[in-house]
């Protein structure tokens, strides 16, 4: 890029902008020693503070959560993607707990306006490139993710967005067998599933669909070999989580709520409940963009903008009713998917963007996205605001001595010393416990049995005579419950087992035998009645899952190197 080159200048003056902006809203935000949390935030900013604490200990994450969830041992960590969160955690470790949430926050939201302009500006003029960039960074499902509710996965998925929907459009159109292609494929899609597997699901299902589209058309069959070839290497590429999910799921576990029932909407709702940030539905953003469109549509350019139509029709009947969910929801996979409208709508923000760039010739578009950006800018503020003060106002402080209970869907305002509070009920779930734990009748799926609830919420031991309280010490793989006048005999403790893991069980630093019950949690036989009594509980990760991550992790590099070569590249010319 010529810095003499004044459109070169308007650029970076554009992203000097919103750098700008996000310094301050960052600084803004580290003032408070707090982190406005609601909903699936807790979930998120739990999973990175156990990844912290392993790097603090210079360990690899634990599969089973000893520092977090109440400290029952629950797969969270294991059973969710959690690769593309370890350099952000790395980079991020030198701050306190709650400054590394904000500035985790932080990093992928910038990333996500970096990778879209980079992505845009290969295609289209460097100025609306980075205008579009910056309205899709200053609303929908990025803006969410920054000043309301955290949900870390599918906003690294983000990052990645136009990427993706500029590459899998060229691997379904692809008419010759594509090396640079096929890797590129490959290692976003290992990106997206080492982020969120749902994400992967719902990327395939559309890529699907036009795939079929085009075979039928255009009886192209060569876009098949590449995707398989690309497919081929993700699982490659993803052999830990695959090999981690897998090995847990043998165990057996608790489905996640409303498995066998995808809740979805009617079309009208998807525009009619709409918001700034939407996330959910589409953004009020892009329906001012789809009439812009619609209005000032070229007929000209309609052979062109009619591929990027039909991914934006797509995407948004997937988000309602208009599909069958009730028929799909008792396939394997789909029937996890809860909320249509949560796997499909963050998508939603992207086409609209490039729908502008095409029919408008470049001034236009420019005209176009400097008004609208200097309307996201002004709304943008406007919600962070609104999210930091409003929303919450009445939302208490959590630290470690917060007595008061925070219920399942209420915002609070996190410290340092209350990510992992034992006063946040929305951790106090079912989600890859063991399926023999009994739930909640009546709850689908969401909630665990009362008498559950009670024991792990109040870190209670259960001996055939009485429950005895628990006060807990941990480390990133094991976990010490203490206790004072314990009877002799069985002694069930609050920590799920899972049949197909390895653990080490001690009393007072001697090795035990131990069973899980029939309920799911580890039991285990006192010998002695004790005055005081240490019960230390080690999960041993598999000695193959070292390995595995150093294959991975070697290949993608190895595969981004190649990439990198010209004459790779030159393969596809």
């Amino acid at each position: 890029m010529n810095l003499k080159n004044k459109p070169a200048l308007q650029t970076i003056l554009i992203a000097l902008l919103f750098f700008i902006t996000l310094l301050i809203w960052t600084l803004w935000q580290f003032h408070f020693n707090y982190m406005v949390s609601m909903y699936d935030t807790y979930f998120h900013s739990q999973r990175i503070y156990e990844i912290r604490l392993a790097f603090q200990q210079h360990t690899l994450p634990s599969w089973v959560n000893f520092n977090t969830f109440f400290n029952t041992g629950q797969a969270i960590n294991g059973m969710y993607p959690d690769f593309t969160l370890w350099p952000f955690v790395w980079i991020t470790n030198f701050l306190t707990p709650i400054h590394q949430q904000i500035a985790i926050k932080v990093l992928i939201y910038a990333l996500t306006f970096i990778v879209s302009f980079l992505s845009l500006n290969k295609r289209f003029d460097s100025r609306n490139a980075v205008l579009a960039a910056s309205i899709f960074a200053l609303s929908g499902s990025a803006l969410k993710d920054l000043t309301n509710e955290m949900q870390t996965g599918t906003a690294i998925v983000m990052i990645f967005a136009f990427p993706l929907l500029f590459t899998l459009k060229d691997a379904v159109e692809s008419t010759k067998i594509d090396p640079p292609l096929i890797i590129k494929t490959a290692l976003l899609m290992t990106i997206v599933i080492n982020s969120h597997l749902l994400s992967a699901v719902t990327i395939t299902i559309i890529v699907g669909i036009f795939l079929i589209i085009e075979t039928i058309l255009k009886k192209n069959y060569l876009a098949w070999i590449n995707l398989a070839i690309a497919a081929l290497l993700t699982v490659a590429l993803c052999l830990p989580i695959i090999y981690r999910v897998l090995r847990i799921s043998k165990t057996g576990l608790l489905a996640p709520f409303g498995k066998g029932h995808v809740i979805s909407e009617p079309i009208w709702t998807l525009f009619m409940t709409t918001s700034w940030n939407a996330k959910s539905t589409i953004s009020v953003a892009s329906i001012i963009l789809l009439v812009i469109v619609l209005i000032g549509i070229k007929k000209e350019k309609l052979c062109q903008l009619m591929p990027w139509f039909l991914v934006e029709l797509v995407l948004i009947i997937f988000s309602t009713n208009l599909v069958p969910w009730g028929l799909l929801s008792k396939l394997p996979v789909l029937d996890t998917f809860q909320y249509a409208n949560w796997r499909f709508a963050p998508f939603l923000g992207m086409v609209p963007l490039v729908l502008i760039l095409i029919n408008f010739d470049q001034k236009k578009a420019r005209l176009i996205f400097v008004a609208m950006t200097a309307l996201s800018y002004g709304m943008a503020i406007y919600t962070a605001y609104h999210d930091q003060f409003y929303k919450t106002a009445n939302s208490p402080i959590i630290t470690e001595y917060s007595k008061t209970i925070v219920p399942m869907n209420n915002s609070a305002k996190l410290t340092s010393t209350g990510i992992n509070s034992d006063m946040l009920m929305r951790t106090l779930i079912p989600d890859y416990a063991p399926n023999s734990v009994p739930l909640q009748k009546d709850s689908d799926g969401a909630s665990l049995d009362p008498q559950v609830n009670y024991l792990i919420s109040h870190h209670l031991a259960v001996t055939p005579t009485k429950d005895i309280p628990l006060t807990h010490t941990t480390t990133a793989n094991s976990l010490t419950l203490t206790a004072h006048n314990v009877p002799k005999g069985t002694i069930k403790l609050p920590v799920f087992g899972y049949r197909t893991l390895n653990y080490q069980v001690l009393i007072n630093g001697k090795k035990v035998p131990f069973k899980i019950d029939e309920t799911g949690f580890i039991t285990l036989t006192n010998q002695d009645n004790y005055k005081k009594v240490d019960y230390h509980i080690t999960q041993i990760q598999p000695t193959l899952y070292r390995p595995l991550i150093w294959f991975s992790f070697i290949l993608f590099g190895i595969l981004i190197i190649m990439l990198s070569i010209p004459k790779i590249q030159n393969i596809r010319q």
